[in-house]
This record gives C-alpha cells, structure tokens and sequence, in this order.
C-alpha cells in the first residue's frame, strides 16, 4: 500500500482482521445495493490516540491507577448462602425462623473409631470429652451450643443433689460402668442416630455456628470457625480414631475457599495459554508485552472499582479474571497481524502511524461490535434475582468496555510509539488455510441435504436431552468426588441421619378461651391434644422414604418423660393434662437447659419446630417431600387450626433453584432480544439478524442436551454459559453472513464456498483462541467451575460447527459444487489481491 493510500473498506465484519483471513480485497464493482451501517466513524478515538500517543498512555495509565486503590476495599463474601436471592420470601421465612427459635447452622464434628467394642471404649470417649471441651472454648460457640454425650445429661443424679449427670462423668473405666452408660443412651432414644450412630461405630458433636448478619457479614467467617474446628480436631488425635467434618456451614465456606485457592492457579494458566496464543500470531516480545500489560489493566480497573462500589467479590465474580483474561485479548491477535501484514507489503504500508491508521480504519468497527455482542451476554444477567450474578454481569460488562476503550486508545498508541523495527516480522505474510477450506466446503455444498438432515437429527435428540436436566442444589456437589469433605459428609450421612435439614414450623391458633394454661406457662401446646397432633406430623414425616430422621417437640418430650417416670414400661408418651405437660417443660429445661427447649418449642407455647434430616437432598425429592408435607397439612393440621412453613438450608436450596432456573431463562432470553437488535441493524434485515442468531442458539441447546443426557447439573456457574455463548459465539454468524452477502452483491455464484475461504480461518482461530481461555477451568477443583469451562469449550466448537456447516448447507441452494483451484487458475487472483504473501 502506497503512503497515503486509502485502504480498502471492510465494513462489517469483526473477523476482517483476522490472521486467518489473507484476502482483504478492494471493492470491485457491485450489481446491488452494498450492505453499511448508519454509524458514526468509530475509529476517530483511535486516530486521535495514534496523533498523541503519549498522552493517551498517560491518561489511561492515570484512568487505571485510580481504581488501583479500591482493590483495598475489596471484601471476600465467599459463603454459598449469598447465592441465595435475599429478597425470596423463603430466605426470609428462613431467616425469621431462626431468630425466633435460636437456631443455628449444625456443623458437625464425627469420631469414628476401629476400636473392637466400637465407641464404648474408655479412650475414644475421653477423645469426645476433651474434644468437646475444647470446641466450647472457641469464640463464637460456647458450652450452650455444643452438644455431645459429653455434654447432654442422664437420668441420674449426683448422690445427695436434684443435679442430672453428664452421660460422660466419670468416664467408665469398668466393663459395667460401660453396660451402663450403654444402657442409658439407648434409653433415651434421641441419641441414636444424631449423638451415636446406630452401629455404635461412631459419636458425634453437634456445634451451632453462629448465623450471618445481612448489615455486618463479615462479623462472622465461617470460614475461619470451620478451620479453628478442624484444628481443635488435629491437636488431640487418638490412635484408632478418625475425625470428619461436615455441614452446611463448612461446604459453604470451604466452597469459596477452594474457588480462591484454585484462582491462584487458574489465572496464571489462563495467562501462560493466551499469552502463548498471542505469541503464535505476533512473534514479537514488544507486541505481548503491550498485550500483557492490557491484561493487568483490565483486571485491576474491573476489581477496583468493584472495590470503590462496595460490591464484595462472590462466589461469581471470584472467577471472573479467568474469563476477563480468556477474551481479553482475542480483539489485539486480529489487530497486531493485521498491522504486522501491512508493515510486510512493499513498502511498508507507509510511516507506521500511517500502518496503524489503516489497521485501525479497518478493524474498529468489527472490534467494537465484538465487545458490544459480548457486553449483551454479560449485561443479561442483570435480570437474575441473585445479587452475586447480577454482580458477575454488571462488572463483566464493565471490564469488556474498559477493554473496547483499550483496544480502541492504547493498543494503536502503542503501535505508534514503539515503530516497525519492533513489529515488523521477518518474512511478510503467506495465505494458510484458504484452500483447505475450499475442499471442505465441497462436500457441504455437494451434500447440502443429507447435511442439514443430519443437523436437524442431532438437534433432535439432544433437545429431548434437555429434559432429562437436574438443578443442583447441594452443597456436596460443589466438591470433587474424593475430597476431604465430599468423604466427610458420606461419613456423617452414613453414620447419622443425615446432613442436610429441613424446619418445619407448625403455628397453632386456637381461639383465646381454647388455649390451656398452667402456672405462669400459657399456650395453644400445653394441650395435649395439640402435642399429639405434632407428634403424628413427626410419624408422618418419618414414614417418608426422602427422610433419613426427624427430631421434634413429640419426639424429644415423650423421651424426656419417660426417662422421667423411672422408664417404666406402659408409661404415657406424654402427660394428659397441662399442669404435667408444664411440669415436664421445666423438667426438660432442668436437664438439656433453655435453649435447648427454645430450639423445639418456642417461649409462648404456640410454635413448635421440627427438624427433618435428609441423607441426600435433591430438588425433586425434597419437592415431592414438601408436597406430601402440604398434604399432610392441609387433611389435618388445618382442621386443628395449624399451619406448615419450612425453614433450613434445604429451604433456602430449594429457593436457589426457581433463582437459577429464572437466571437461565431471562438472561438467556435478553442476550437473544439484545443480540437480534445488534444484528438486524448490523445487516438492515430483520431475516439475516434472525439467521445469525441460529448457529449460537442451536449450539446452546445442544450443549443442554448434552448436560441433560450426561447427567450433569445445572448450577449456578453453569446456568451462566447459555448467555455468555450467545454473546462470544454469533460473531462467528456475522462474519460468515457478511462474508456470504458480500459474495452476492459482488455477483459471485459460489458466494458461500468464498465464505467459507475467506471466514473459515479466522472463525476457527478465534473458536480455538477463546476456547483455550475457557478450557483453562477444566483444571479447576471446583466441579461447578470446571463444568463451566468444559460447557463453555462445548458450546463455542458447536457455534463454529453449526456456523460453518449448518449456514453454509442452508445458504448454498443454487450454488454450484466447488472445484480445488489450481495454481494456474489461482495465480491472477493472487494478483488482484494486495495482502497475499
């Protein structure tokens, strides 16, 4: 190119520049209206930054710096339970229900002992001993939420005194103190199943950690709790001993932990693979530094800011680095070639800020399509009830336009301080890949038929796939099979009933003259009748097969009373009158202490809670459960004047799961509405802009069909994929229908083969670049993240698969078959065509 040539116009198309794409022809004469947009020039910020470019650096160096100081005020809320929507009347319910009855999370803490005699052995109860007394002594706990057979009283008192003995004072050290202590934990009933395991293999402490404050969540860290736990448990070891922890409160904390320790591997690996990509295509050591550098910049201007906004970094948005990084740079791989092949034409493309105007000239447009399309993806998620996604879209969007600005200002100002000695390449640049692409077209154009039959079958069958979809919504799955807490929580849920737990508040409202008093006691359950009618709901539950235990009021008073009336057989289960039902309400304070009692009934006698324990928590079991449970509700307790509301984590999981699914499809349905304006202004035709969306909306169902025959869940991070995919992958339409439409204005009759020449190298370049960004999560310990990276991975190579093969069998009617050029044939064309090598 000639110094002051003006340089031939590429209008539409984000992959104009790409390295792939060797053909950027001249405008020849036109038999139809070209295809142009009405916008403003986009690149005059770029050619006022190629005129001052060292003011434009230092502007940009002063725009980021700015923000560098609220990486200070970064806060980590890593915990799952802000996954949950806080405004869902569940997690409020949740919540409420908590405060009311002095509830806190159970994290539990199991020895398990290989021991002949199993638990009763002298060395593993002094193993719980010392072990509960040490958990008591930890900030934040305290003797009155530490519960253990350590801890829990007998029905037997010390000689002279009203005072209940401790199951663990003395420890037996005699074959029959042992039969006894044996004897009376199973007397109580209650134990089994949540202080010992009913193989007797096994005893547990049951820790209450202290709940979330909404206005001041970082008052508690769970996280910290759980690592002072697990070191309390390392500093007393018994040989013949193992120790798990396990919990809702643990899997939430070490959740977050895990995603920030995996962070510190991912991001350099994301790193490493484009830096290496952006190598590949501008082996110049200057060129990647420049790169590099907008990297840093961006990651430091997206976190600082989220710092200045006070927005925490969640679970979302704490691997938002690795995808910032993996489409950070794909934009600056078409620019520099594309600068580096002007500088290799005779005569050097002119002064390089001549070289970087024309770049620039020819790529702005594309560039900023690319991140406006990626900008919609991300911004869909305004849309989530969730405040962690809604965050992760705000700031992905953020980062892509500080990127777009980037791209636009420092990569050109760049270019023109650091002249063609430092970029020029040693030899100029040769086509790869157009001929390939020719033979490749052959058989899709031949086949066009039998090839969108096969496409339609495979869209077929896995769209019956995405029926067979699951929610995730346990914590467990969050961990890798094998993990030292995957392992823990299979123990206590064998061991015990189980981990996950569901409150079901039972609210009774007789009228005023119907509710029984006695002493200064006065409530609606002082009625025997009403006690009895809870204990039937606990029968109820129990039957179930989604439920591995329940403990309630019934359960945990009618064991009370009869250790109380000396465990004489034919006893009552509970008193028939009020004034004993009252008597036996003190009695159980005597012995397991107020809060305890607060914990199943609360101080005015009208609401009684219930605790159900799940071994496996899914959606639809606990929904069938939940259904059955309204069931129950609505043939009895109703007619006694009472009511079910549910509580715990299994009801804030069940919450999470119309969060997620909502967040799939109204983000999902505002990057397609996003996306078809884009495009139908891009091409002024509504039926092209539809056609574009195909190949990345087909790509997204067939990767949830592929989800939904595998049997993988879909979870928060996953949800997530169906709008970024659309937003990175239709750019691949773009290019290949502007390249096809340009086809036909120019009057070619094989306008999709020279599609498929000219696009198919740079799709399959930036394909394969962004893919390797995405991919770089499939080596993280976090299942949920490495699903995401292989779903991502997945739906990038169906987008091109679908791009190439679906739109070009679809648009190739009446076109005919193509023939491999020749060298004799090719030659005059190579002339005409001033980017050749």
């Amino acid at each position: 190119m000639l110094p002051g040539a003006r340089p031939p116009r590429i209008r539409n198309a984000r992959s104009a520049g790409r390295p792939a794409d060797r053909r950027l022809e001249p405008d020849p004469p036109r038999t139809a209206a070209p295809m142009s947009l009405s916008l403003p020039r986009l690149d005059a910020l770029s050619q006022g930054s190629i005129r001052r470019p060292r003011l434009t650096l230092a502007l940009l160096a002063g725009f980021t710096l700015a923000a560098a100081p609220g990486l200070a005020r970064l806060e980590l809320r890593t915990d799952g339970r802000e996954l949950a929507p806080s405004n869902d009347p569940a997690v409020r319910l949740d919540a409420a229900v908590r405060r009311h009855f002095g509830v806190r999370d159970p994290l539990v803490v199991l020895i398990e002992t290989s021991h002949p005699r199993g638990v009763w052995n002298p060395a593993t109860l002094r193993h719980l001993q010392r072990l509960s007394d040490s958990l008591a002594a930890l900030p934040g706990f305290g003797p009155g939420h530490v519960v253990s057979l350590a801890t829990e009283r007998r029905d037997r008192v010390y000689p002279g005194t009203l005072t209940f003995r401790p199951y663990l004072d003395p420890i037996p050290d005699t074959p029959a103190q042992m039969a006894l202590l044996e004897q009376d934990v199973a007397a109580a009933r209650i134990m089994t199943g949540t202080l010992v395991s009913a193989d007797a293999r096994a005893v547990s402490i049951i820790l209450g950690v202290p709940q979330l404050d909404p206005d001041r969540p970082a008052a508690v860290d769970r996280a910290a709790i759980y690592q002072r736990v697990c070191d309390a448990a390392l500093r007393l070891p018994v040989a013949g001993d193992r120790v798990f922890v396990a919990g809702a409160p643990a899997a939430e904390s070490l959740l977050g932990r895990h995603l920030l320790a995996d962070l510190r591997l991912l991001v350099p690996l994301a790193v490493a693979v484009i830096t290496l990509v952006f190598w590949r295509g501008c082996r110049r050591v200057w060129g990647t530094a420049a790169a590099l550098a907008k990297v840093a910049a961006t990651l430091v201007w997206t976190f600082g800011l989220m710092g200045w906004l006070g927005f925490p970094v969640y679970l979302t948005t704490a691997v938002l680095p690795v995808i910032l990084v993996s489409i950070c740079l794909a934009d600056e791989i078409h620019v520099f070639m594309q600068y580096q092949r002007l500088l290799g034409e005779p005569g050097g493309g002119g002064e390089p800020p001549a070289a970087v105007c024309a770049t620039m000239r020819l790529l702005a447009l594309p560039i900023t399509l690319a991140c406006l399309a990626t900008a919609i993806g991300f911004l869909s998620f305004l849309a989530s009830p969730q405040p962690a996604v809604r965050a992760f879209g705000i700031f992905a969007g953020l980062g892509t336009a500080f990127e777009l600005l980037w791209s636009l200002t420092a990569i050109p100002a760049t270019l023109a301080l650091l002249g063609p000695e430092r970029m020029r390449r040693p030899r100029p640049f040769a086509p790869a890949g157009t001929g390939l692409f020719r033979r490749l077209a052959a058989p899709v154009v031949r086949h066009r038929l039998a090839t969108l039959t096969a496409l339609a079958a495979a869209t077929a069958v896995l769209g019956l796939g995405a029926r067979r979809l699951v929610v995730q919504d346990s914590w467990e799955d969050g961990f890798a099979a094998g993990s030292p807490f995957r392992v823990a929580s299979e123990e206590v849920n064998r061991a015990l009933l189980g981990t996950h737990v569901l409150l079901a508040r039972l609210r009774f409202a007789p009228p005023p003259a119907a509710v029984p008093g006695a002493g200064f006691r006065r409530g609606p359950l002082l009625d025997p009748a009403a006690l009895r009618a809870v204990g039937a709901f606990e029968d109820f539950a129990r039957a179930r097969p989604e439920v591995g235990g329940v403990l309630g009021p019934y359960g945990q008073l009618s064991a009370t009373y009869y250790l109380w009336m000396a465990r004489r057989q034919g006893t009552p289960a509970i008193p028939d009158d009020p004034r004993r039902l009252g008597r036996l309400l003190d009695v159980f304070e005597m012995v397991r202490g107020r809060q305890q009692r607060r914990e199943i009934v609360d101080d005015d006698l009208r609401q009684a809670l219930v605790s159900i324990y799940l071994e496996q928590a899914n959606y639809r079991d606990t929904g069938r459960l939940v259904r059955a449970l309204r069931g129950y509700e609505g043939r009895e307790l109703a007619p006694r004047g009472a009511s079910l509301d549910f509580a715990g984590d299994v009801a804030v999981s069940q919450a999470m799961i119309p969060a997620i699914v909502y967040t799939q499809v109204a983000s999902t349905s505002l990057a397609l509405a996003g996306s078809c304006v884009l495009l139908c202004l891009l091409f002024r035709s509504a039926r092209l802009g539809i056609l574009a969306l195909l190949p990345s909306s087909l790509a997204v169902l067939w990767v949830l069909g592929a989800m939904g025959w595998s049997g993988m869940p879909l979870g928060v991070a996953t949800s997530m994929f169906c709008a970024i995919a659309l937003g990175v992958g239709e750019d691949y339409a773009i290019h290949f229908l502007y390249r096809v439409r340009r086809g036909r204005d120019e009057g070619r009759p094989d306008a999709v083969v020279h599609a498929f020449e000219l696009a198919g190298p740079g799709i399959v370049s930036d394909t394969l670049t962004i893919a390797l960004g995405f991919g770089v999560l499939i080596a993280s310990r976090v299942p949920a993240n490495a699903r995401l990276g292989m779903v991502m991975v997945v739906a990038l190579l169906a987008c091109c698969t679908l791009t190439l093969v679906g739109l070009g069998a679809a648009l190739s009617a009446r076109e005919p078959v193509p023939v491999p050029r020749t060298a004799a044939a090719s030659a005059p064309r190579a002339k005409l065509d001033p980017y050749r090598g």
